[in-house]
């Protein structure tokens, strides 16, 4: 417990000695692209958080460079090609930093993984009947089991979602409140350890030192849902181009994340194999002329397909649409099968809100939104990020939620367990207090 208080910490300080720099750089490290977006920030008076932590503070920041380049070395979410990935990160750098017209040191990373993983763990403390104190919030989170019996696997996020005083539950601030039991839940996401080994290493390599890290499912729901939707219930599916995954929000608090290892990447792939022509040219292909929902004319509109050999004298090759979609509707009813089986595990039908916001670059594909509500059976809509000071157009759709949902992280973060002082801690400082205080009174 210590040990991961003590690494979260550092990444706290680190986050707070960034923003004193005044310039970060956000960098969404996906499968299909790497977005970098260079903001200028400022500390402001207001606290977010009822944590006492200075570096809870909230920041107001603009969008001051921004860059985006075809992702290289980089599949599922994790790296596997480490110079390829190397120089996909110091292009998206040196275009986003001469924009900007400064030197980027420290980096706030987003990204996601298909080995992510959503515990939900809880803990409780006895004391007489009295009002609840910081104190006693920071005890009861310390109780909580955060060891693994897989040490290969490293606990990103740490969410309180619930307190309970005296069985009473659904308090989010549960201080001066009087009770004599408190109770404590709390979302664990945690992923495989070597994910982030690699991807800090390939960061020293390009000389940029990590102050943040949040993964993408998680920010890109900040970023993408509205405030009721977030109070009542709500499903964000991020259709990326490696991976899809489902997060639960519940009284604005992330409660359950799980991603599958299957995209839009995967769609694109099935074309390219159907129809024996280049993954760009099928990519094009799934853009333009793409889609779920099949219609009278898709028999006889007719396609033609790319050919590199042709020539004035040989005939273009032509596919209708009806077979096109033929490709693509069943990769998607795959994807959205493992996705629906995620939902049935989370207990999603239980919340109070029963709607599915879907963001990330494969929610742009054609009927994706009939589709979704047909298929799920939930009112559903897609979803862009929320505009932001400064950011350019080309940033505006819904590929961009994630690497927009990490600037807003970074100015609204919210509290995590190591946040909270452990009662250890809050011991040393008593100690020192009372040293202090006697050096006041002899010297």
């Amino acid at each position: 417990m210590r040990k991961l208080l003590q690494s979260q910490r550092q990444l706290r300080q680190k986050r707070t000695a960034a923003i004193k720099k005044g310039t970060v750089a956000l960098i969404d490290l996906g499968s299909s692209k790497v977005m970098c977006l260079v903001i200028s920030v400022a500390e402001s008076n207001e606290v977010n958080s009822f944590s006492s932590g200075k570096s809870q503070k909230d920041v107001t920041f603009r969008v001051v460079g921004a860059s985006t380049t075809k992702s290289r070395g980089i599949r599922n979410g994790e790296i596997y090609e480490m110079r390829e990935a190397e120089s996909a990160i110091r292009t998206v750098i040196q275009r986003a930093q001469k924009m900007a017209g400064c030197l980027i040191e420290n980096v706030f990373l987003t990204f996601s993984s298909g080995s992510q993983k959503s515990t939900l763990i809880s803990s409780s403390i006895d004391f007489n009947q009295r009002e609840v104190t910081e104190a006693d919030i920071g005890h009861a989170l310390s109780k909580l089991n955060l060891f693994y019996d897989d040490l290969k696997r490293e606990i990103i996020h740490a969410l309180p979602v619930n307190f309970s005083i005296d069985d009473k539950h659904g308090y989010m601030d549960p201080r001066g409140i009087s009770g004599s039991k408190l109770s404590a839940d709390v979302n664990i996401v945690s992923i495989q350890s070597d994910i982030i080994e690699n991807m800090v290493s390939c960061l020293n390599k390009c000389d940029l030192s990590l102050a943040g890290i949040a993964l993408a499912p998680y920010v890109s729901g900040q970023s993408s849902l509205l405030e009721d939707e977030m109070q009542l219930g709500v499903v964000c599916i991020d259709l990326g181009a490696a991976n899809s995954s489902v997060s639960v929000f519940f009284r604005k608090n992330l409660i359950f994340s799980e991603s599958i290892r299957i995209g839009g990447q995967h769609i694109t792939s099935d074309i390219m194999q159907a129809f024996q022509i280049s993954f760009s040219a099928a990519e094009r292909l799934k853009v333009l002329h793409g889609g779920l929902m099949p219609a009278n004319s898709d028999e006889r509109e007719t396609i033609e397909l790319p050919d590199n050999n042709a020539d004035l004298y040989t005939d273009r090759r032509t596919i209708t649409k009806s077979e096109l979609l033929g490709v693509i509707r069943p990769r998607v009813e795959e994807i959205f099968d493992c996705l629906r089986a995620i939902l049935d595990r989370s207990d999603f039908e239980f919340l109070p809100g029963q709607k599915i916001v879907l963001t990330g670059g494969g929610s742009k594909l054609a009927n994706i939104l009939d589709f979704t509500s047909i298929f799920l059976g939930k009112p559903a809509r897609v979803a862009v990020p929320m505009r932001i000071q400064g950011l350019p157009v080309s940033a505006h759709g819904p590929e961009a939620a994630a690497v927009v949902g990490l600037a807003l992280n970074l100015a609204r973060p919210q509290d995590e367990v190591w946040d909270f002082k452990a009662p250890f801690e809050h011991e040393g400082d008593q100690l020192i207090r009372k040293t202090w205080r006697w050096v006041k009174s002899n010297w």
